[in-house]
């Protein structure tokens, strides 16, 4: 809202509008109905001087160092501000009115805007999720040389009468496998191939799929 606007308006119509958006923003946020207690609360660490600029800029701090996506504190900035507003209004202090009016509805409106995204997912989890899946997508990438070259070894060994098994199969090719993960540095252990390779044919599908082609009672 600009300023020239904000001279436009219904005063009283604004305050009304402000207080009641950020009303439903606290309910989304919260899930409750304690509104008045958690603005009573604010207003009287506005008045202890215990909520002063020092203390916004510090939340803000905090909130972009740790939790970025988090409504709390987007609402927190806003419901500092309308109580600010309000204040001034109630003074008849018109030119801190009308400063803080406009920060507030401001405010307000990327409160409501936060606190609606989160109610309708929840953000960090979710970039938790996209993050864990993406370890596993480079650390999958990372391993794939090394599961390419035990299926061409298990091809290339492949017995004239066939594999017994995805076991025996496994036993055949593992010094050669693991001089392969040593020399490429692959951060497997090679202690353990067996039990690495039965690993990937239970949780790699292409991997799984590629073995059953070449050893069938593997399926």
């Amino acid at each position: 809202m600009s300023f020239e606007k904000l001279h436009e308006i219904d005063i009283d119509r604004f305050i009304k509008e402000i207080w009641q958006s950020l009303r439903d923003s606290h309910e989304l946020i919260s899930g409750g109905n304690r509104f008045d207690e958690y603005m009573q609360q604010l207003r009287e660490g506005i008045a202890s001087g215990d909520i002063t600029d020092d203390w916004i800029q510090a939340a803000l701090i905090d909130y972009l160092a740790s939790s970025p996506f988090s409504s709390e504190y987007p609402f927190r900035r806003a419901a500092v501000l309308v109580e600010l507003t309000q204040q001034a209004r109630d003074k008849g202090d018109t030119l801190a009115f009308l400063a803080l009016a406009l920060k507030a509805s401001a405010a307000v409106e990327s409160a409501s805007v936060h606190a609606e995204f989160n109610s309708m997912i929840d953000v960090p989890a979710a970039l938790k999720r996209r993050s864990a899946v993406a370890g596993a997508e480079a650390s999958n990438a990372k391993l794939q040389p090394a599961k390419d070259y035990a299926i061409t070894l298990i091809i290339e060994r492949r017995p004239h009468q066939g594999w017994e098994d995805l076991t025996h199969a496994a036993q055949s090719i593992e010094k050669e496998l693991s001089d392969f993960i040593h020399n490429q540095r692959i951060s497997l252990s090679r202690e353990r191939i067996r039990t690495t390779i039965k690993r990937w044919y239970k949780e790699d599908d292409n991997f799984r799929d590629a073995l059953n082609a070449i050893i069938p009672r593997s399926r």
